[in-house]
């Protein structure tokens, strides 16, 4: 094997309050040959912000940015995806908020994500969509009209959605692709199914979006590389001093892939598609 290969991470949160946060996160990622990181909006509540109130999450967005910006200072592209989590809308339903009120106030959240996107400021919509937990069918509605209006506003804006989602493979996929049908999404690899499992990819690929698989999933990542490689990587991380072994962090994402190509699962042509190609495409970020 020769030269260390570049590493993005498509999908992962840092915690300014809580956390390592931005700076050292990055640190940790260039020196094991980080290049870039999606840095998405946790949720509300991991930065001590409120749920169910607009200025706290616009608060929440300016974490978020900020910390790209802070990640880029540190010698690694950064890009912000802004948005709310399902759980959001799981959490105002438990205390009491109507659907149609919460239907509003995540239509809100997004349209605030909207303008920081149109400024430049983020890239992104996510991660919005459905629990991945069971919940009934009118929370499930709710939250498929919230994607419906993510899609098309990001299908203006020319952003990425990132979807936090279920994971059951060719019918998750096959209830997104209804949606992006619906609201006419014409570049469809913009499309992120974030933690996708293996049974996600093939699916998704064929139709146009993009799985984001999350590398540190021992056995499963070698089963969805195999059905396609036209995917990228994520960790997941979520910068947690309460939960270290959630998810693989960003900086052992290389040791991964050293592993997979030792094994002969993924060549170096591989990985360059998937760490640098790919996320080229994706975000217009260049890696030279």
């Amino acid at each position: 094997m020769g030269r260390t290969p570049p590493v993005a991470d498509n999908h992962g949160h840092v915690n300014p309050v809580k956390g390592l946060g931005p700076r050292e996160v990055a640190r940790r990622f260039r020196r094991t040959g980080g290049w870039f990181m999606g840095v998405v909006a946790l949720l509300t509540w991991d930065l001590d912000l409120r749920p169910g109130d607009l200025n706290d999450v616009d608060r929440l967005y300016r974490l978020t940015i900020e910390s790209a910006r802070v990640i880029q200072g540190e010698g690694v592209r950064s890009v912000a995806i802004i948005g709310l989590h399902p759980a959001e809308c799981v959490r105002l339903i438990e205390t009491g908020w109507g659907l149609d009120k919460v239907r509003g106030y995540m239509v809100k959240a997004i349209d605030l994500a909207a303008q920081y996107i149109k400024r430049g400021e983020a890239v992104g919509i996510g991660e919005v969509g459905r629990p991945h937990w069971d919940v009934g069918s009118d929370v499930v509605k709710l939250c498929n009209e919230v994607i419906e209006y993510a899609l098309t506003v990001a299908k203006d804006l020319g952003a990425v959605v990132h979807l936090h989602l279920e994971r059951a493979g060719e019918a998750t996929v096959k209830s997104i692709v209804d949606i992006v049908n619906k609201v006419g999404v014409r570049d469809r690899g913009k499309v992120i199914l974030h933690h996708a499992s293996p049974g996600m990819v093939k699916p998704g690929v064929e139709n146009g979006l993009t799985p984001s698989v999350p590398i540190g999933r021992h056995g499963e990542f070698e089963e969805a590389i195999r059905q396609s490689r036209l995917i990228v990587v994520e960790s997941d991380y979520i910068d947690d001093p309460r939960r270290p072994g959630a998810v693989i962090p960003p900086w052992r994402i290389l040791s991964r892939v050293n592993q997979l190509l030792q094994l002969g699962v993924v060549n170096e042509d591989d990985i360059t598609s998937i760490m640098v190609d790919r996320i080229e495409e994706l975000y217009g970020v260049k890696y030279s």
